[in-house]
């Protein structure tokens, strides 16, 4: 995984579209949905995860909530686990 290039990406026909102040994230398949609405913790772990670069994305998850990465780390990867078995989410290539 390259360091310039986010840890994962929308899945294959998956659009996302995060509010302006981060906190919202609207994620469907297209072209029918249906629409998932993240908000809070999980529009942070999406726009994390979606963000280069890839290394340090749950940190960064961490740091926004001030939380440590040790006392987050096993959630965030079982909702970015749902999200990918969900179809919504994959590894970035």
């Amino acid at each position: 995984m390259s360091g310039d290039r986010p840890a994962y990406e929308p899945a294959g026909d998956v659009a996302a579209v995060v509010a302006a102040d981060g906190l919202t994230v609207w994620v469907a398949g297209l072209p029918g949905g249906p629409i998932h609405v993240l908000e809070g913790v999980a529009a942070s772990i999406w726009t994390s995860a979606t963000s280069a670069p890839a290394e340090g994305w749950r940190t960064r998850v961490a740091a926004a909530w001030e939380q440590s990465s040790e006392a987050v780390g096993e959630q965030v990867d079982a909702f970015v686990a749902d999200l990918v078995a969900r179809g919504l989410l994959r590894a970035a290539r």
